[in-house]
């Protein structure tokens, strides 16, 4: 047994952790017990103060909600055209043929909520309809020169929220209410009239009243200008014999502070309104949020007393769980580090270490995979060029040419013969090159040119074709005879078996950091079963000119990688095009690869 035992040594991580691990452990507890008393108080402050503000934006939001209700009751009103035409009408007797179904709109309104005091609308001579038939205009209200009148119809298109207020509009009845009041536009884009919702009163106590802050804690509403609209204690407040430091709450920019009062220091937590402007201020006392604070401190130093004890133990054993994963872990590194990728890192961990082991797991396996592609690429790197090698010198293609110049050699034709062989030793001059595989655009189109040189020779009239080449485009690097299948395939699948013949346009152009090729014909085009399976990898008949899509796709992924993009796009009868999409790449890059 004694045997297993390693003590650790001076240097060794577990050392380390453990030292290390003892002394946090003794600064936390000392720096917990000075510091105790004055983060739990202002932690326990902080969470009273976030949890009391909290409370006063919920409240916040509950009277927006419903206000913004009451808004929207307002604008389906005033949007009615009835009631647009009823403030409008000069006609006393349509006026008083709409006056019942526009009061009956009223008054469905006013009963939707038992908190709606009265509906009413006023129009710009002074009329005004209530929504109880019931109820009638008190003879000594001025409400054209009311404050919630005059705001309506100085905005219109919004809704107007008065603060509390004494409505005496009706006769015999005098409320507080909260009043809405929004114009309504006739069919000239004036005001014709107001429409006026009061809320009661009431409904303010019922929203505010319920929130509890501690035992004394509550809740009061002033508007912007500082007025208390409701209060608990409402009627000591217009008595004079109590006040708020309303103004000090609405200039804390923060919506936070504190206030001495009486000695008893008072926190007030405020919400502003952005549809009302009305603040909602939380009221609440200190020494109510933070009673438990004792309790607190106590449980800090009891937690700290047995962190100190257990300090040594819990050290050790951490540190063994996170270094003897870490030893296993090296013996993995050191047999990679001999060349053995086979081998696979088994320690058991769910944290970090168990992270890093995965990682390592991965980064063997990614290292393999690289080595099987990198195989895998230069064997079908191989593969490519020695399709190339065979498909340089295609023989049916050279057969026929030949027999073309044999035929116009015997009908005189000279000049004919001169163009076609000069053609065909460029042609194969291009073919055979410098041994590069890789080559600037410039030579590639001058080969695709010799080879439709000749075949237009062979096909006259049948076959035209175009280059608009963007110069700039010239010394881009592509690889070698890629182009010529794609124009073989225009001219074997498109032009030829169309029995007007057609045209075929090469173009290539610049689209900031990539070369754009394209090789379009106006020939049979091809149908979406075709175009589905044109990308798929085909077997060349013996003797056949025609060279795979897939084997030009494969050749610029060699070259380029997944970086490269070959597309075809055809509709029977339209034509083909094939678009080649590659990033730029010059001679001076290309030299320098070479070199490095």
């Amino acid at each position: 047994m004694r045997a297993n035992i390693r003590r650790p040594r001076a240097n060794s991580i577990s050392t380390t952790i453990l030292l290390a691990f003892t002394a946090l452990i003794l600064t936390v507890i000392l720096a917990t017990v000075f510091e105790s008393y004055r983060n739990t108080r202002a932690e326990l402050q902080n969470n009273a103060m976030d949890y009391t503000a909290q409370l006063v934006r919920q409240v916040n939001a509950d009277i927006e909600r419903y206000l913004d209700y009451i808004k929207d009751l307002s604008d389906f009103i005033v949007g009615n055209s009835l009631v647009t035409t009823y403030l409008s009408e000069d006609d006393l007797s349509v006026r008083e043929t709409e006056r019942d179904r526009v009061q009956q709109i009223l008054r469905d309104a006013a009963n939707i909520r038992s908190e709606i005091y009265t509906v009413a609308l006023v129009s710009s001579d002074g009329r005004v309809l209530f929504g109880s038939p019931t109820s009638s205009r008190n003879p000594n209200a001025d409400c054209l020169g009311a404050e919630w009148y005059r705001r309506a119809l100085a905005s219109p298109g919004r809704v107007f929220v008065s603060s509390s207020r004494v409505e005496n509009l009706i006769a015999g009845q005098y409320r507080w209410v909260i009043s809405f009041s929004k114009a309504v536009i006739g069919e000239g884009g004036t005001p014709v009239g107001v429409l006026l919702v009061d809320l009661k009163y009431d409904y303010l106590d019922e929203i505010c009243s319920n929130v509890q802050l501690g035992s004394r804690g509550y809740l009061f509403l002033a508007d912007s200008n500082g007025e208390v609209l409701w209060h608990p204690q409402q009627n000591l407040i217009y008595a004079g014999l109590k006040s708020e430091s309303v103004g000090g709450v609405l200039a804390e920019a923060k919506g936070r502070t504190t206030y001495t009062v009486r000695g008893e220091e008072k926190l007030y937590i405020a919400s502003r309104s952005e549809a009302t402007g009305w603040t909602t201020v939380g009221v609440a006392y200190p020494e109510e949020l933070l009673q438990n604070q004792g309790a607190l401190v106590r449980q800090y130093l009891i937690l700290g007393l047995i962190s100190v004890l257990s300090a040594f133990g819990v050290a050790i054993l951490i540190s063994r769980a996170i270094t003897n994963p870490l030893r296993k872990l090296t013996q993995t590194m050191n047999q990679v580090e001999q060349g053995d990728y086979t081998v696979r890192s088994t320690v058991r961990s769910n944290n970090e270490v168990g992270r890093l082991r995965d990682s390592f797991n991965h980064m063997i396996a990614n290292t393999q995979n690289l080595m099987a592609q990198i195989v895998h690429t230069e064997e079908q790197k191989r593969q490519s060029e020695w399709r190339l090698l065979q498909a340089q010198i295609k023989p049916h293609f050279l057969y026929n040419t030949l027999d073309s110049i044999i035929w116009m050699s015997h009908a005189g034709k000279n000049e004919e013969v001169v163009e076609m062989t000069s053609a065909l030793a460029q042609l194969l001059r291009n073919s055979i090159g410098s041994g590069r595989d890789i080559i600037p655009l410039e030579e590639e189109i001058a080969h695709v040119e010799s080879y439709l040189v000749i075949q237009k020779m062979r096909y006259r009239e049948t076959l035209h074709y175009e280059l608009d080449i963007d110069p700039q485009t010239k010394p881009c690097l592509i690889p070698r005879l890629v182009l010529q299948p794609l124009v073989e395939n225009a001219i074997y699948h498109g032009i030829k078996v169309k029995e007007t013949g057609g045209t075929i346009h090469i173009g290539a152009m610049l689209d900031d950091d990539r070369l754009l090729v394209t090789v379009e014909d106006d020939g049979a085009g091809m149908t979406p079963e075709q175009l589905a399976h044109i990308y798929d990898e085909k077997e060349s008949d013996e003797g056949s000119s025609k060279i795979g899509i897939y084997n030009v796709s494969e050749r610029l992924h060699i070259y380029f990688g997944e970086d490269a993009v070959l597309k075809y796009f055809s509709e029977p009868d339209k034509g083909t095009t094939a678009m080649l999409n590659l990033p730029i790449r010059l001679e001076e890059k290309e030299e320098n690869n070479e070199t490095t």
